[in-house]
């Protein structure tokens, strides 16, 4: 068959709810990674893309699909009047987060009863963690780590009849063995700056200026855009599954003068008021960081930006928050992790001491930007004095909201990997209910009633 119709899919959204009623909070993100995949198709000038992204065409619409799972955005009933309007030939459905994993199925069960002809592929961390998830439940094939370039490569190739095993990183059944063949992710992104810029003609960012709450960024009464200003994490957290998906410590940076340039691309062409920046780490260099803060000052001073994805603390210095303060960044959210330096270098691969953090966020709230902190509870084999050390840090500190996150196993992290190889894996773990509010890790120190009991009573007594 011949490809022209192209769908790239977002599954909708999902709300963890508590047996007490209290649930997580709804949020969005621009399709960053569908904007990227579908550009070097889009420049070809030959097929017809179409995004759809479930969580914001419905946003306001809620169904409830089982006790504690909550469906925001489209329905999939909306989705199959997708597949009959548009009438596609190939679908790639991102699969980034396990907690959305089991909706990614069920759209491709949908697809292939509507047409088992089409066909059907996925991406993402959880795609690239655990791929046979995928495959064994209607994916014909699934991509490794990054696609911008092997996604347009496996399209061309279906459609010249060329040969699909040397398109890096793609995992499918072979057909007439019924064993997965894997052909490893070897090609990352080198040089970042020849990345074509997101198709966001082809997303709609109309559609997404709402004053809805987007990954926690604030202002979004304005116009919006993200920039990815680098690609990859030099750190490798043991919790962490960006690895998997973008290599092992393989932080890429863009030319400052590139990323200015985008950003003028989108004022210009978009009329953004604001931009967010949606690195893996953003505050990686600290003479880089400045140096793109002072451009953006000086050449776009009625922006706002917010760094969405979370900020590097050990990379902040004093100069780095004037900066941001002066450039219009209006709050950060920063991974603090723990109170215990103990698991600083065991879990946490960041160079984290408390009195460095006391510092920096004592400035922030000085200099007026609004600080939101992240702090994990239940490392495998974490003390109850550890704990206590990290919930009185979150306490202590002058934030303006913290969140107290359990240390969750993510597919395609090396603490996954871990829990599994000494079965610390609570029975109940299911891999399509990921969430952060419960603990899955069995430790020796702390029952997981205590550990639940401990956040839940620290979160009522301040924004309870």
């Amino acid at each position: 068959m011949k490809i022209n119709k192209i769908l790239l899919v977002n599954p909708p959204g999902s709300i963890y709810v508590q047996p007490d009623g209290t649930r997580q909070t709804k949020e969005f993100y621009l399709p960053l990674n569908l904007a990227y995949l579908a550009t070097p198709l889009a420049n070809e000038g030959k097929y017809n893309i179409k995004i759809y992204d479930m969580v914001i065409e419905n946003y306001e619409q809620e169904i409830r699909v089982s006790d504690d799972i909550i469906l925001y955005g489209a329905s999939f009933e909306e989705y199959k009047k997708v597949l009959e309007e548009f009438n596609p030939d190939i679908v790639g459905v991102s699969c980034i987060l396990s907690s959305r994993s089991g909706f990614v199925l069920k759209l491709l069960e949908i697809t292939k009863t509507f047409n088992d002809n089409i066909i059907t592929v996925t991406g993402g961390h959880h795609a690239a963690a655990l791929p046979e998830h995928l495959l064994r439940g209607n994916a014909d094939y699934v991509f490794l780590g990054e696609s911008d370039y092997s996604f347009r490569e496996f399209v061309n190739s279906i459609n010249s009849g060329g040969d699909i095993s040397k398109v890096d990183g793609l995992v499918y059944i072979d057909k007439s063995t019924g064993n997965i063949v894997t052909q490893p992710k070897l090609n990352f992104i080198k040089n970042v700056d020849d990345l074509p810029y997101p198709a966001w003609d082809i997303v709609d960012l109309k559609k997404y200026w709402r004053g809805y709450l987007a990954m926690n960024a604030p202002g979004l009464n304005k116009k919006f855009g993200v920039v990815m200003s680098s690609r990859g994490c030099p750190h490798f957290c043991e919790y962490c599954a960006v690895p998997q998906h973008t290599g092992k410590r393989n932080y890429r940076a863009r030319e400052i003068n590139k990323v200015i340039d985008e950003v003028r691309w989108l004022v210009d062409t978009y009329g953004i008021e604001e931009i967010h920046f949606a690195d893996d780490n953003f505050f990686v260099n600290k003479t880089r960081t400045k140096e793109l803060l002072r451009r953006l000052i000086a050449e776009f001073p009625s922006l706002s930006y917010a760094a969405p994805t979370g900020v590097d603390l050990p990379n902040l210095d004093f100069e780095i928050i004037d900066l941001l303060k002066k450039a219009g960044f209006t709050a950060i959210y920063t991974g603090i992790e723990t109170g215990a330096e103990e698991n600083v270098g065991k879990f946490i691969d960041k160079k984290m001491n408390t009195k460095d953090t006391i510092e920096k966020i004592n400035y922030l709230k000085k200099v007026g930007i609004k600080t939101i902190g992240f702090f994990l509870l239940g490392f495998p084999d974490e003390t109850r004095e550890q704990i206590q050390q990290t919930v009185d840090l979150a306490e202590t500190l002058p934030l303006d909201k913290f969140y107290l996150i359990m240390v969750t196993p993510l597919p395609g992290s090396k603490l996954y990997d871990y829990c599994k190889k000494n079965n610390l894996l609570y029975e109940d773990f299911d891999i399509t209910k990921v969430r952060y509010s419960n603990t899955f890790i069995k430790n020796k120190n702390i029952s997981r009633s205590e550990l639940e009991g401990i956040r839940k009573s620290v979160w009522e007594k301040h924004f309870g």
